[in-house]
Order: C-alpha cells, then sequence, then structure tokens
C-alpha cells in the first residue's frame, strides 16, 4: 500500500504501536496501515456421528477433503456466512449451535482467523456443485482416518465437536446487549 485509501496522500513510515507501519503524513487524516486481514469461517455438522465433509474442487488443495466453509465478506455478519457456505459446498442447510475453534494464521501479503463452528442439521443431503465441491457426504471417523486427503484441520474440528457436549463451546449472546454498531456478533462461554 503506498497511499493513504481515505485521503490519497502518499504514505510514510512512522512508528506506531511499536513498530513502523505505512502511515498517512495528515495529522488530520491518521490513518495507518495495520496490514492485511481476512476472517474464514468453517462448520461442523454431525448426523449420526458422522461428519461432513466436501472435497475441494478448486486450488489450492483440490481434491483435498475438509469440513465446509470460506470466507466472510465485510458486509456480512459471520454466523450467515458459515451457514452459507455449508449450503453452497454441501447442500446442506444448518444452523449455528456453538463455536469450538479459532485458528489464527499469519501470513504474507494477508493473516487470517478462522472460526470453527458446530451447526446442527435443518435439512439436506449432501450434494456437491461441482465447482467450489466435486464431492460430499458425511463420514465417520473411522472411514476419515482411512481416506487420502482429509485435512489436519478438519480432523481436529471434527474430534472436538464429538468431544465436547453440544453447545458448550462460545455461544452467540441475544440478550439485550448494545455494542454501539450494526452488524456485531458477540460469541462467550455461560458461567458455570
Amino acid at each position: 500500500m503506498n497511499y493513504c485509501p481515505r485521503c490519497g496522500s502518499e504514505l510514510v513510515m512512522r512508528l506506531d504501536g511499536g513498530r513502523d507501519r505505512p502511515a498517512c503524513p495528515k495529522d488530520e487524516c491518521g490513518f495507518v496501515h495495520f496490514g492485511h486481514h481476512s476472517i474464514g469461517c468453517g462448520g461442523v455438522v454431525i448426523r449420526d456421528s458422522k461428519a461432513l465433509l466436501v472435497q475441494r474442487g478448486i486450488n489450492p488443495n483440490r481434491g483435498a477433503w475438509q469440513i465446509p466453509g470460506g470466507y466472510v465478506e465485510s458486509d456480512e455478519e459471520i454466523v450467515p456466512a458459515v451457514e452459507r457456505e455449508v449450503l453452497e459446498e454441501a447442500g446442506v442447510v444448518a444452523k449455528v449451535s456453538d463455536v469450538i475453534g479459532v485458528r489464527h494464521t499469519v501470513g504474507a501479503p494477508t493473516a487470517n482467523v478462522y472460526v470453527v463452528f458446530r451447526l446442527d442439521l435443518i435439512s439436506g443431503e449432501p450434494r456437491f456443485d461441482g465447482v467450489e465441491s466435486i464431492g460430499a457426504g458425511y463420514f465417520g471417523l473411522d472411514e476419515i482416518e482411512e481416506m487420502e486427503g482429509v485435512q489436519g484441520f478438519s480432523k481436529w474440528s471434527i474430534r472436538r465437536a464429538l468431544e465436547l457436549p453440544s453447545g458448550s463451546g462460545f455461544t452467540l449472546e441475544t440478550g439485550d446487549i448494545n455494542i454501539g454498531r450494526p452488524g456485531w456478533s458477540l460469541f462467550g462461554k455461560e458461567p458455570v
């Protein structure tokens, strides 16, 4: 990034937060570039002790098996995003139960935070779209261990969903909470 996305000024390097960062030289603007970040989400859907997997149809990792998931759009809340990804990639309607894991990946040019949800099956049979996914189905842990190309992170997520009681992860707060801005989602644990 060479120019300020707010005012168009050429960025300069400035010490901010203990490190040099590209920043706008105009005090009235105040823009500081903290890097590029993305948010992803994946869904573990269990039916009869079997987990829903999709086979990737696009690179990278075409042919690999994984839980359905993808990116959260900048104008999209995360709960509808993961429910959309499960429907798009696997043809299954499911609703979020709880959060069972969060992965952070440092990388250039983009760092990523990926939230793993457990979803309750509502309806539908697994199907693939032939583009994003080229296979879909429910598989038991024994089958998954024998399959080639199942991503390790997906195995971890499935094991976690099967080991933890339903709803024991972070759940969506729906009470009278005023965050002060539209489009927010807050997940937390119930007090013991």
